[in-house]
């Protein structure tokens, strides 16, 4: 099945993507970053759900706008599935034109010179991954006052909405980590346990704030008193976002730690090297969490019929944030308000304990297949090859 032979895959090619595999992550360089993220989670006016969404039709518009999506790497299934999520909402528009995707190859240099490139164009409204952070503040800067709507998503750059670029998009990090806490607790039950948070890149915001919010959800909910969090205050353990790094770092865990309950984990792809030290050390699976991937709900379909303790819940990946950020650039451009949020709560996306979310599984799909995408079925596989 192409499923087994994408697994195999999984462990080489996928390494070596091992920062951007999951598109997760603050940006490179952002070492200022910590105070502008939180900044963009205190600003409740900026925060919202899922519900508050709309079309993109709303913000079309009249005048024919160019738009670009700038990626600073774009050699993974995550970045494949954005770059189509915002090909298929600017369709939608009849006077959008887009222009060619630009991809920096994790270059920060040619990063500059695609965004510079893209103005030269005479393109109206630029979507932006801001892979290489600070260091692209001043040719975001300089695209913003040369008139083009720029709107970085995912990946916080820094600096400050309105003055180095129009706006930034994303999600709510500390909200994702009190989701997973719960779902945690929740199901620890009384008994509670031990449980382990599982980052990804040393120091990223994105994991440092997903951890505040485990840890603010369990001191406030009466649910977790019996759960104890056993990573040092404030700190993920780093995995990279790397399936055999996290496997290696997971069997260092459970040498050192007889009881594991629950691993709180980031990343699907990640979580599946993670299972495979459990599996090694003859260990009894745990609660889990992560970001939806094909290959994590595969993996649970088949493991769950050996170990039913063996428990997941999943939030999207999120690639369709990059809508939102496109229809930001665009009403920017048009002179139209736009009151959608711009950071998102996500929902829970899977949870195998609840059978209307029950963990879905398409073997037809590569294991670094995103299913929580606003694509198409057809699309969606057509995406990947």
């Amino acid at each position: 099945m192409l499923y087994k032979r994408s697994r195999m895959l999984a462990a080489g090619s996928l390494v070596t993507a091992a920062f951007v595999v999951t598109g997760c992550a603050t940006a490179k360089g952002d070492s200022a970053g910590s105070t502008n993220v939180d900044k963009v989670y205190s600003d409740s006016s900026r925060i919202g759900d899922v519900g508050q969404l709309k079309s993109i039709t709303e913000f079309c518009g009249t005048k024919p706008l160019k738009v670009a999506l700038a990626d600073g790497t774009g050699d993974n299934a995550w970045r494949k599935t954005a770059r189509a999520e915002f090909e298929n909402e600017a369709h939608k528009c009849s006077n959008l034109t887009v222009l060619p995707y630009s991809d920096a190859q994790n270059n920060p240099q040619k990063a500059i010179s695609d965004i510079k490139a893209l103005v030269s164009q005479g393109a109206d409204a630029i979507v932006v991954f801001p892979d290489a952070g600070e260091a692209l503040l001043p040719t975001l800067r300089e695209a913003l006052q040369a008139g083009v709507a720029v709107v970085p998503w995912t990946a916080n750059p820094g600096g400050t909405p309105g003055k180095d670029y129009t706006t930034f998009v994303g999600h709510n990090t500390i909200n994702d980590g009190h989701t997973w806490a719960r779902w945690t607790c929740e199901h620890l039950g009384a008994a509670g346990g031990n449980a382990l948070f599982l980052g990804g890149t040393p120091g990223n915001t994105q994991s440092t704030t997903e951890i505040k919010g485990v840890e603010e959800e369990f001191a406030s909910n009466a649910a977790c008193k019996n759960v104890k969090l056993l990573n040092d205050a404030g700190k993920p353990i780093d995995t990279n976002w790397n399936p055999a790094q996290t496997q290696r770092v997971v069997a260092g865990l459970l040498t050192k730690y007889p009881k594991i309950d629950a691993i709180i984990s980031d990343s699907g792809d990640g979580s599946l090297g993670g299972i495979r030290a459990f599996q090694a050390a003859n260990r009894k699976l745990p609660l889990w969490t992560a970001n939806d991937l094909n290959g994590f709900a595969c993996e649970w379909q088949q493991l769950s019929t050996q170990q039913p303790g063996f428990n997941i819940v999943t939030v999207s990946s999120r690639t369709w944030i990059v809508r939102l950020a496109l229809r930001k650039a665009v009403a920017a451009k048009q002179g139209i308000k736009n009151d959608e949020p711009e950071i998102i709560n996500i929902p829970i996306y899977e949870d195998s304990f609840d059978t209307a979310k029950r963990p879905k599984c398409d073997p037809a799909l590569p294991s670094s297949a995103i299913l929580s995408a606003q694509m198409p079925a057809e699309e969606l596989k057509n995406v990947y090859n």
